[in-house]
Parts: structure tokens; C-alpha cells; sequence
């Protein structure tokens, strides 16, 4: 019968994942892992392989977690133009919060491991395809309340916006300032906005 384990693997994820996130895959030495795990490597390595099978798993976990938290703010309210908007400036406060310029998880790995790991670049694309969808259903909802643009497809817009996220993500890695930031997305939401006749 095989002995439980000892360790929260929730917490022992989320620590794998926050010395990802700050380092990046390649930087991040086995002994940097057993330091913010607590871990030895046995215990690492017997519960998830090897490193590069603990970090699929930890980035499938902000990867998820991003979403949840991307459906949930651009879904709690009745105005899909008031929801994008607020949904856009908390990222940028969010991300510009962090002293150690991180970034985004997600495009840390779509530029450090995409080009020639093919199961990080699968689990990206399936996570870049739900944001344009949500994005997409957004745009779709102010259209139909006249919030946005008719003359334009949803599904253009949304990847528009998509667009827009991920330079903003970008951007706060490169400590673009927040304000700057803030001016481009108003500028996106006139973009968003109907166009007179």
C-alpha cells in the first residue's frame, strides 16, 4: 500500500508556480524549487516526474485560475461596455502591483518555451482560443445592446481586444506605466464604441 503523502500538493503547486512565474523555466534550478516547496528532491520528484512535468502542472494551474478570474469580472455585471472596461483597468493595476516586474505567466512561457515545446504551446492555444471566445461573447452582448459597434464582427473585436491584453502584458513587464496603459485602453473603448452615421 503506498504511503500518503505529506505535503499539501495545492500549496506545494502554488509555490512551484510562484518560482516559475518570477524566474522563468530556465532559470529555475532544482534547488529553487526545494526551497520554495519545502520539498526534497525524492518527494518532487517521486509526485510530479521531473521539472518539466511540475511546471505543465503549475502552469495549468494560473492558466485555469486566470480564466476563472477572467469570466468572473467580465460576467458580474449588466453593461458588457462597463464590464470590459473595469475588467481591463483592474489588470493593469494587478500586474503593475508586482515590485518584481513578472508579468504574465502566460506570455512569459508563450515567448520563453512556446517556439519549441510543443505541450506548453497546445496548453497556450487552448487558453488564448477560451479568452478570445469570452472576449468575443462580450463584444457580442454590447452589440445586441447597441454599447458597441454593429459594423464590425464580434469575433474581430474580441480578437482585437485579445490583442490589446497581451500587449498590455507586456507592456507592464517592460514597467510601461500604468497611466500610459490606462490612456490605451480608453482609446480601445472608442474604438469599441458605435460610429455615427
Amino acid at each position: 500500500m503506498p504511503r500518503p503523502r505529506e505535503f499539501d500538493e495545492d500549496v506545494v503547486l502554488d509555490a512551484a508556480m510562484q518560482t516559475f512565474w518570477l524566474r522563468g523555466y530556465s532559470s529555475t534550478s532544482l534547488s529553487a524549487l526545494m526551497e520554495a516547496t519545502g520539498l526534497q528532491k525524492g518527494s518532487l520528484y517521486k509526485a510530479f516526474k521531473d521539472k518539466h512535468s511540475l511546471f505543465i502542472t503549475a502552469l495549468e494551474r494560473y492558466l485555469n485560475e486566470a480564466y476563472r478570474h477572467h469570466r468572473d469580472r467580465l460576467c458580474c455585471s449588466d453593461s458588457p461596455q462597463q464590464r470590459l472596461r473595469q475588467w481591463l483597468g483592474n489588470l493593469i493595476q494587478v500586474y503593475s502591483g508586482y515590485s518584481d516586474c513578472r508579468g504574465c505567466l502566460a506570455v512569459n512561457s508563450l515567448v520563453e518555451l512556446a517556439p519549441h515545446d510543443a505541450t506548453v504551446k497546445q496548453l497556450l492555444q487552448n487558453y488564448c482560443a477560451r479568452v478570445r471566445s469570452l472576449l468575443t461573447e462580450v463584444i457580442a452582448q454590447g452589440q445586441a445592446l447597441g454599447e458597441f459597434r454593429g459594423d464590425v464582427a464580434a469575433s474581430d473585436l474580441g480578437l482585437l481586444m485579445f490583442h490589446l491584453l497581451m500587449g498590455l502584458m507586456t507592456s507592464l513587464k517592460a514597467e510601461v506605466p500604468p497611466a500610459v496603459l490606462d490612456r490605451q485602453v480608453d482609446l480601445a473603448m472608442t474604438v469599441l464604441a458605435p460610429q455615427p452615421s
